[in-house]
Parts: C-alpha cells; structure tokens; sequence
C-alpha cells in the first residue's frame, strides 16, 4: 500500500515497532505527533488502540478517531481496555450499522455514541468490462462453457470456499453448468484441493493463485460469491464486484444485506447453508435475464450509494466538525 501513495501530496512516516509488546512505542509515536504538529489521529481496529490513545494524550494531540473494521475483539481483558480506551476518543467510527450493533452488543458501548461512515468504492477504477466475457475468459485461460463464479478471499476458515466447493457439487450434479474460479491462497489451500479433487472437480475449480490485479479476473467473472460465515465488518471485494456490475451471491452476515439491500442487488444466503448456495447457483446459472438485471441494480448502488466520492467527503465532514469544535473547546 506505501506504494500506492502519492508521496507528492502525502508525507509517510514510518514508526518501528519491536515484536511483540513495546512498551516505548506511544513515547516513539508521541515524538511523531508533537514533531509534526498533527490536529487529528485516526486510529485503526484494535492493533492501534492503546498505543494510539497514549501517544495522543503524551503529546497533546487535540482530536482522536477510532475506526473499527471487522472483528470485535470481546475477551474480557480486551473489553475492559476498549472501554477504557474509547473514553480518550472524540468519535468512534464503524463501517456498517451491523458493526455497529454489534460493537454495542459485544462491548457495551452505546449504539448512539458509534458513528457509522461505509466503506466506498472508486468505481472509475473498478467498472464494467468492455471487453466480452469471453475475451477476458481467454486472456487469463479460465473456460468459455457455461457460467463462471468467483470468489476472492483468503484461504482460511471462515472465508468457507469449503462450503462452496460442497455447493458446486450439489449444483453440477443437477445438472448446472457452472465453474468456480477461486483467487488467493492461505493456510487451508491443501484442505481445498484435496477436497475438489474427493468430488471430482478438478475440471469445475479453477484456482488462479494471489492476484496483484484483480480487475482482469473479475471481467472474467459471470458472477461473484462472498461465501464467509463470520461477521465481518463491510466486505469490500463485494463492492468492487457491484462496482464492475457482477451479480453478486454473499452470506447474509455483517454488512452483506445492506450492500445488497436485503437481495434487490443481489442474492442473499444463510450462512453455512450448501444447499441454499447451490440453488443459488442454479437459479443464476439458469436465468441470465435475472442475472443482468440484479448485476445492472448492484453496480447503479455501488456508484450512487458507496461511491468512493461519498465515503471521502464524509470524513472530510467528520475532520472539519471536529477541528472546528476543539477550536471552540480552546477558546
């Protein structure tokens, strides 16, 4: 992501961190803040917290921000320290109401107090192929017969491409003609093949490995599946598929309802459920009409509802409020 940064308008500094606990790391970051005179910290998940939360308050930085993601860390000790932590902070953020609730459920911080700003999506970066789906098919050698569905995601549990490996199988054996291209690797790559090659699905699974870009892949795709069984914060593989106008499948966790507002711009499936994922696969699989309709609808919210536009002038609102309120608080 350093990468990705224009150094030319953005000044990047880098703070070591020892492994493990590093006790002089908010004095490190203290140093930082006071040297260059920062207004606002903004915080991010609970791997900033604390160190973040000292440092402000050595250096007397005026305004702090913490943004939660996706996971809710809720053991006891980490549910006292959020507490604790989130009293030195001007505003804590989500990225979804469904976070939102359920960092109020999980941490008994009041839902009032949580100021909900989704995640955007730069749809000039991510938009409609121009190139037809066989060309793009072609390009990256994936099959031109039937549909394809892809996915996304790390290849660990709760991302759950063994649910979706178990669906292919009910959908193909009634008859579907569907793919399953899966881009990324991880801890259970091995668990994945083993079980693609048990059901005979070699020819049906396409693995394409970790990806530096993604958009060639998603052109490929006829539709795209977000198959994870925990609740995560607000997926942004599955706005970038809207964004592209893909048909999207995903579980009905965390943000997915709201980004799909509740299957009008998608499918919605229960968690864990391989028969539901696979009647899905056979409902788009059979009905191109639904799937140009539902894609037409996802990419038309992504632009207007989670455009990348929308998300920066909200925290471009959130700074100024609170620059112009601790100017206040000063006088």
């Amino acid at each position: 992501m350093e990468e990705r940064v224009d150094k030319q308008i953005v000044d990047l500094f880098h703070v070591p961190k020892r492994i493990g606990n590093d006790p002089m790391l908010p004095m490190r970051i203290a140093r930082l803040l006071s040297r260059q005179q920062i207004d606002i910290l903004h915080l991010h998940n609970w791997g900033t917290l604390i160190e973040g939360v000292v440092a402000a308050k050595l250096s007397g930085t005026p305004a702090v921000v913490h943004g939660e993601h996706g996971m809710v860390y809720d053991r006891p000790h980490q549910v006292w320290a959020q507490k604790l932590a989130w009293r030195g902070v001007d505003r804590v953020l989500a990225v979804s109401e469904a976070l939102a609730d359920r960092i109020s459920e999980k941490i008994g911080y009041s839902k009032d107090r949580i100021h909900v700003i989704p995640n955007g999506v730069d749809s000039d970066l991510f938009f409609p192929c121009e190139q037809s789906k066989a060309e793009a098919k072609g390009r990256i050698g994936l099959p031109m017969d039937g549909v394809l569905i892809g996915m996304m995601a790390r290849f660990v549990p709760f991302k759950n491409h063994l649910g979706a490996v178990r669906a292919l199988a009910l959908a193909t054996a009634n008859g579907a003609p569907v793919h399953l291209a899966l881009v990324g690797d991880g801890e259970l790559a091995g668990e994945i093949r083993h079980l693609v090659a048990k059901l005979n699905l070699d020819s049906r699974v396409h693995f394409l490995g970790e990806l530096e870009r993604v958009r060639p892949a998603l052109s490929s795709f006829d539709v795209f599946l977000s198959n994870s069984n925990h609740r995560e914060g607000m997926s942004n593989a599955v706005l970038e598929a809207m964004a592209c106008r893909l048909p999207v499948i995903a579980t009905r966790v965390a943000a997915n309802p709201e980004l799909l507002d509740e299957g009008d711009a998608g499918i919605l499936v229960q968690p864990d459920d391989d028969q539901a994922l696979a009647d899905a696969f056979l409902k788009l699989a059979e009905d191109e009409q639904l799937r140009t309709r539902i894609s037409q609808q996802a990419r038309d919210r992504a632009v207007k509802v989670y455009g990348f536009a929308a998300m920066i002038q909200n925290y471009r609102n959130l700074y100024h409020q609170l620059s112009e309120y601790k100017q206040l608080q000063r006088q």
